[in-house]
């Protein structure tokens, strides 16, 4: 289930077009909260979805993540943040939402920009697809050249904590990793204790699209227990780790830059 085995989320992974394989996830958190926090990469020149989703993340608040796996759009310029800008408005639109709490991650080609009309089409078909039962399917969509997709969920003292992720490509350069709860935490909480997960377990993000996300729905009754989650999450975030290092890049230089 991974990243749809809290409460409170749902998640889908489709082709887009005509493509046979998975390259389009969405991952929904229908609430009640949307309480969110990430780590982005320390990249001198991060990609136009980094650029975006900065500033949906300083909000606090996330209603969705897409992620795009056939195109990194890095170093394309303003019109590559025009088009990461367009998918935000068109998959808030599909969920009758704001694009200002849309948070896009992408990995792909360096210095090439998304094709709008195809990621459009898989967006659509992702949205109507998106349920509790699509949490493999999602984390399947990211994989780039790993070879496996990477899931890992914990539950404890009635709160659970799910994630997916994808190893940091030689020539792709990005890793990318979506952590949800269905713990009532505020933006304070999730910033803090993804950063804090992030830097403990997870390989350091410094490539152009490198992106750790963590939403938390409120769906679990009662306050929450930080300390618990901290836990649950760090757990999460050492199983995850321990897959990206399991499988490991096909070549042995990364390429960050375009």
């Amino acid at each position: 289930m991974s990243v749809t085995a809290p409460r409170g989320f749902r998640a889908a992974g489709v082709g887009r077009g005509e493509h046979p394989d998975r390259d389009v996830a969405i991952v929904v958190n229908d609430g009640p909260a949307r309480a969110a926090g990430a780590v982005f990469t320390t990249h001198p020149d991060p990609a136009a979805p980094v650029l975006w989703s900065r500033q949906v993340v300083s909000g606090g608040r996330v209603r969705a993540a897409v992620l795009d796996s056939a195109c990194a759009n890095a170093g394309t310029g303003p019109l590559g943040f025009q088009d990461v800008h367009a998918t935000a408005e068109h998959t808030a639109a599909l969920l009758e939402d704001s694009a200002a709490e849309i948070v896009l991650c992408s990995a792909g080609p360096l210095g090439v920009r998304p094709s709008r009309e195809a990621l459009d089409d898989g967006l659509a078909r992702a949205v109507a697809e998106a349920g509790r039962g699509g949490g493999l399917s999602a984390a399947d969509a990211i994989r780039t050249d790993d070879t496996v997709a990477k899931i890992a969920f914990r539950r404890g003292g009635g709160i659970t904590v799910g994630g997916m992720a994808k190893g940091s490509d030689p020539s792709l350069g990005s890793l990318l990793c979506v952590l949800t709860t269905d713990a009532a935490l505020d933006a304070r909480q999730c910033r803090d204790l993804v950063e804090e997960a992030t830097a403990k377990s997870l390989p350091p993000p410094t490539g152009t699209n490198d992106t750790v996300l963590f939403m938390a729905s409120g769906a679990a009754p009662g306050p929450p227990d930080e300390d618990g989650v901290r836990a649950l999450l760090n757990l999460v975030c050492e199983e995850l780790a321990a897959q990206i290092e399991a499988d490991p890049p096909t070549k042995e230089d990364r390429q960050d830059t375009p």
